[in-house]
């Protein structure tokens, strides 16, 4: 599947420790292999991204006739700020696609919300120049047309899933930052920005079920995280402490990914509401081996109380809003 070489850890003042697999009682008993690179810079990460996917894998990626990047502009927020997708990381994860394989069709996505324009956001933090260089093409998927699919979920009983996303491979590029909402997001909450509704907020009470179930509905074939400037502290994912991790995570499990990446941020994956759930239906595994570079600890700059505080409010707030309590799909 893969193959990654050593290289330099990240030095600072951090604790040297590698995440480990984690809590034993995981409905799905297998596991599931994550590469981890640390020591990359945005300059340097296509030659870091060739070195980690292999020529069989590419091969794998080239029996499709269409990839989807599903990338992270949650916020007007320039990308040195470590809130949305780096131009350049997506720049080497579309020149390694490119280099293999030219014909295939490529298409770069997000969603609208209430606090995100992805379409101004192309333009303002220089995707265009990247998106023209490689030939993909940029799609809006609130403006996408739908397919509704059933799903046997914890919330969701159907998903509207963008028809383009049927029979495509399918790349999810997070990055790595903390969430008052969900404790962190990454893998699984990316897929979260898949929907095409809007009022996406509508969801916030229920949001770690929902999260599950749009990932029963879309799950990823490769996770690519973008840790390079991770972020932290209570203000994330949009207003946070930028973290220069210098890290990049690989793996096809989204779970196992982001309980590695849990870890690496300081928290407890079991603790992770959606990172448990997705665990136990069946999405992915707790359980990883790690292949690469030994990780350096880092201090998500995160109050535990303030996040408390925060998801209770978020939690008193749903209760008197008739907007959180959609009608439940059977």
């Amino acid at each position: 599947m893969f193959f990654c070489y050593s290289g330099t850890p990240v030095t600072g003042c951090f604790t040297l420790r590698r995440p480990s697999v984690v809590h034993p009682s995981a409905k799905n008993p297998a596991t599931s292999t994550i590469v981890v690179k640390s020591g990359v810079e945005y300059a340097n990460a296509y030659e870091s991204m060739r070195r980690v996917l292999d020529a069989a894998y590419l091969r794998k990626i080239r029996s499709y006739d269409r990839v989807v990047i599903k990338i992270n502009l949650c916020a007007a927020r320039p990308p040195e700020t470590g809130a949305i997708t780096h131009p350049l990381f997506l720049d080497s994860v579309l020149r390694l696609l490119r280099e293999s394989m030219d014909s295939i069709d490529v298409y770069v996505v997000e969603s609208d919300s209430r606090v995100a324009q992805p379409d101004l956001s192309i333009k303002w933090f220089g995707f265009l120049p990247v998106l023209e260089r490689w030939k993909a093409s940029y799609l809006n998927l609130s403006r996408a047309e739908v397919v509704t699919k059933k799903i046997h979920g914890r919330y969701l009983g159907e998903v509207r899933v963008p028809k383009i996303m049927e029979d495509a491979f399918f790349i999810t590029l997070p990055k790595l930052k903390t969430n008052l909402g969900t404790g962190i997001t990454c893998c699984l909450k990316n897929q979260f920005g898949c929907l095409p509704e809007i009022e996406k907020d509508k969801y916030h009470s229920h949001i770690d079920d929902v999260i599950v179930d749009v990932n029963l509905a879309m799950k990823p074939d490769l996770c690519i995280v973008d840790a390079i400037t991770a972020m932290g502290g209570e203000l994330g994912p949009g207003l946070g402490t930028p973290i220069p991790l210098r890290t990049v995570v690989y793996g096809e499990d989204p779970v196992a990914v982001d309980a590695f990446c849990a870890k690496l941020m300081g928290f407890n994956p079991w603790l992770i509401g959606h990172i448990r759930k997705a665990s136990q239906t069946g999405v992915g595994t707790l359980h990883y081996v790690t292949i690469g570079n030994d990780i350096l600890a880092v201090d998500p700059e995160t109050s535990k109380l303030k996040m408390a505080l925060f998801r209770l409010g978020s939690w008193l707030n749903a209760r008197n809003s008739p907007a959180y309590y959609p009608d439940r799909s059977t």
